[in-house]
């Protein structure tokens, strides 16, 4: 190992690496933002066998993970302190204001997550969306993307009411570009989204439409936004197991990648909770933004759901979480992503809950912990900078006081984050830490 002086050395840590493998005890070295080395040690070594450091930590009984990923977010001004709290250090934003966004992903700064965005949506006219992009022709679309392209997106978005034809034309010209297409589909089923060549298709949609016998009213439901949701949520009761393993066949054969936000669906469930506004992780959400923006009274309203209809919403999670266990046996592609900061949502905390649901759904907590990092940066396009733990990799990494391997729930129990080789903050004393 070479002696040159480093920034921060952490020694005696248990490092998942993020892509299967496991050091059972190494000594990491950073130098500026990046790692230098990681150099698996047999046993405890003394302090005068390692380089000099600026900072050492002693890392004995802690285990190292990359820095988390979450692939589907939407950033705004308070979310990047509260990402970077649960240890999220890298983002794809999947529709913000092309003024707010593009400036800060090309600025990739330790006080927030990376971010790969797409910049605004792509949708059909009508969209939900007002800062949408809205495309009616082949000449639109085309044109659309390459705009997105130019201002900095390295993702394309389209949405629910694009129909086939234009999905296929901006995913051609999205590929022409070098650039991968994210799905929220309405007017597009998954299996034509994957025949038109979408990397990524999100919350699942147009999953049940695929496999449903009567595909034309989830369409037309798709007229509105909030009622193509609630179609496309209850039809997954409706629809047989066996049709809906037809198209996960079709989409894992494809090498399509599922971002199924199982956080969203289990929060959009809980809108009628009695103790929803007492969960402790509300605490990091602005008060102006729970009340004005997260009024579950407001969207239950504007949704037209009901207690009922979230009691149906309940029955379908399992369904879903069925899928993904389905797909992950069927060898698809996963990619952890949370749609936060979509209300009760929170950031950081509930890509650490996806996680904890892909596991129920069936996945190892290895499986899972592979969806924020390997996993994700892949579909990213950044997964030789983050995602793993290795010489060369982005100095992105927790410090952790369980094992996640054993039981998926110790993500939460964080002793430090680190972004590009700055420690951004510390919660347990007993690490031991020197200048």
């Amino acid at each position: 190992m070479s002696q040159a002086p480093a920034d921060l050395l952490v020694r005696n840590v248990r490092v998942v690496h993020g892509d299967g493998r496991v050091t059972p005890r190494a000594t990491v070295v950073v130098r500026g933002a990046t790692i230098t080395h990681v150099e698996p040690v047999a046993q405890e070594r003394p302090a005068a066998a390692e380089p000099p450091a600026s900072r050492v930590v002693d890392a004995s009984g802690k285990t190292m993970i990359p820095g988390l990923i979450d692939a589907h977010v939407h950033v705004e001004p308070w979310t990047p302190a509260v990402f970077l709290k649960y240890g999220i250090t890298t983002v794809r934003d999947l529709h913000s204001d092309a003024a707010v966004i593009f400036p800060m992903a090309r600025e990739d700064a330790p006080a927030r997550p990376r971010i790969i965005t797409s910049g605004p949506l792509i949708d059909g006219p009508g969209s939900f969306w007002k800062n949408a992009t809205r495309v009616g022709t082949v000449g639109e679309a085309r044109a659309a993307v390459r705009a997105q392209v130019d201002a900095g997106a390295k993702v394309i978005k389209v949405y629910t009411r694009l129909e086939p034809a234009l999905v296929a034309v901006i995913a051609a010209e999205a590929a022409a570009r070098g650039v991968p297409v994210a799905a929220h589909l309405g007017k597009t089923t998954a299996v034509q989204a994957a025949e038109a060549g979408v990397a990524s298709i999100e919350h699942l949609s147009g999953i049940a439409d695929a496999a449903s016998d009567d595909p034309g009213r989830l369409f037309r439901a798709h007229d509105d936004f909030l009622g193509g949701w609630t179609a496309f949520e209850l039809e997954w009761q409706r629809v047989p197991a066996a049709r809906l393993e037809a198209v996960a066949r079709q989409l894992a054969a494809r090498g399509v990648v599922i971002v199924p936000t199982l956080a969203l669906h289990e929060a959009f469930s809980r809108m009628a909770d009695a103790g929803l506004m007492q969960e402790p992780s509300l605490a990091d959400v602005p008060p102006a933004v729970l009340r004005d923006a997260w009024n579950p009274a407001d969207i239950m309203g504007r949704a037209r759901w009901t207690p009922g209809t979230l009691a149906q919403f309940k029955q379908t999670l399992p369904v879903l979480q069925r899928f993904v266990g389905l797909y992950a046996r069927l060898g698809g592609r996963i990619a952890a992503g949370t749609d936060t900061p979509q209300q009760f949502v929170v950031p950081g905390v509930s890509l650490h809950r996806e996680l904890e649901l892909y596991v129920a759904s069936g996945l190892s907590p290895a499986a899972a912990l592979q969806t924020a990092t390997q996993a994700a940066a892949a579909l990213l396009g950044v997964q030789d900078r983050v995602g793993t733990i290795g010489a060369g990799m982005a100095a992105d990494f927790i410090l952790l006081d369980g094992d996640p391997l054993a039981d998926i729930r110790n993500t939460r129990k964080i002793a430090m984050v680190v972004k590009d080789g700055v420690v951004l903050g510390t919660r347990d004393s007993g690490l031991g830490t020197r200048d």
